[in-house]
């Protein structure tokens, strides 16, 4: 019989994005094209329609998400779970360990923010004053754990659920 280890996980912390996370992220946006509308002669209604680019941020979190993980050998997997959750592209089947976790955030988080301002200087105006302001948005909840987990203890676990992110540490 093969020989089996069963961990049990104590929860430390966990971070949940409710719906107060979104909210908080749609009013930093439109705070953020009011501001850009102001300090620019970009029309705001210019500004609203140039929103439609910012669709396009979930997607390059998930390709450096998935690039990150294919990187360093670690199992990802397709599910359901990651396209509702705003840790866009997560679906591990277990808990990742601390390093591979700010490793990925902080390359998705610099990645995402990096490709916003590459394309800035190609595109029009708006769509690049948008692409900047919603990567940087989009950006708050990896970047809020990323921030819990500095004071986490190395040995630490972090599990991916929908719209939490759990900080445990095993017992074995």
């Amino acid at each position: 019989m093969k020989e089996q280890t069963i961990y049990s996980y104590k929860l430390l912390f966990r971070l949940r994005w409710r719906l107060i996370g979104p909210a908080i992220q749609f009013l930093l946006l439109l705070i953020g094209l009011f501001a850009a509308a102001r300090l620019t002669a970009i029309p705001l209604g210019k500004l609203f329609v140039s929103l439609s680019v910012v669709a396009a941020v979930p997607f390059l979190h998930f390709f450096l998400y998935r690039l990150y993980a294919y990187a360093h050998s670690h199992t990802a997997k397709l599910s359901l779970v990651m396209l509702f959750s705003p840790w866009w592209g997560v679906s591990t089947p277990v808990p990742v360990s601390l390093s591979f976790f700010r490793g990925v955030e902080f390359t998705v988080c610099a990645g995402s923010l990096l490709a916003a301002a590459a394309l800035y200087v190609w595109l029009p105006p708006g769509y690049g004053i948008a692409l900047v302001l919603g990567s940087l948005v989009l950006c708050i909840p990896r970047l809020a754990a990323l921030v819990m987990s500095l004071g986490k203890p190395k040995r630490c676990r972090i599990k991916y659920d929908s719209a939490t992110i759990s900080f445990m540490l095993t017992d074995g």
